[in-house]
């Protein structure tokens, strides 16, 4: 039997933080590993016995709080000790209609210059400026976290990647996503307010 004892600091985390998670508003057949294909933001174990698959839209509040405040605790708690891989994936409804794409086509952008942890060093700094995003900012982070600005920033104002995040909102809009952040537990949608007792459910019956 899966042992949650230490696990009950996250799951009184996860229950106040996800009653606050209203979500960003915009039957599946649904393959937890055809998603994970190495060309894809991941954390965590490849053989992990659960995969954890976030879909964000970085315009989205809900998402910036999940980001923040959720995933440092799902790192620590089931990423690190190998029992979760989590995935990430973009769905921009969009929140905003530049920012939801031009933040997300930066991020990939990190992501395909500078690897898998310069991505999520990205990620979580870029939701500090999320209720001002600009250009500079984007670049900024960017810099810092990869050395990447122009880069990013170029990919951001040209829209570079906008082919790439349709595919990916269509991926998500297969997997029956209608709002963010979307989260599934292997090939189960998530409810965020019931997040960490489903997981331990997961674990329990990988």
């Amino acid at each position: 039997m899966y042992d949650t004892t230490t696990r009950r600091g996250f799951l009184a985390a996860g229950a106040a933080v996800s009653v606050a998670l209203a979500g960003c508003s915009s039957d599946t057949s649904i393959d937890p590993d055809a998603i994970d294909s190495g060309d894809r933001p991941a954390l965590g174990d490849e053989d992990a016995p659960v995969t954890l698959t976030v879909f964000e839209d970085f315009a989205c509040p809900s998402c910036r709080q999940f980001k923040t405040q959720m995933t440092p605790a799902i790192v620590e708690q089931y990423v690190d000790p190998g029992d979760i891989r989590y995935l990430h994936a973009d769905f921009p409804i969009p929140v905003d209609d530049t920012w939801s794409y031009a933040v997300a086509g930066a991020a990939r952008a990190v992501f395909e210059e500078a690897g898998n942890d310069a991505f999520w060093d990205f990620a979580s700094a870029i939701y500090d400026h999320q209720n001002n995003y600009t250009y500079d900012a984007i670049e900024t982070v960017a810099d810092e976290v990869a050395g990447l600005g122009a880069v990013a920033r170029d990919a951001a104002e040209n829209d570079s990647y906008r082919e790439y995040l349709d595919d990916e909102r269509s991926l998500g809009e297969r997997w029956g996503v209608r709002g963010t952040p979307s989260v599934f537990i292997n090939d189960e949608q998530a409810d965020l307010n019931e997040l960490g007792s489903e997981i331990e459910e997961g674990l329990q019956s990988a």
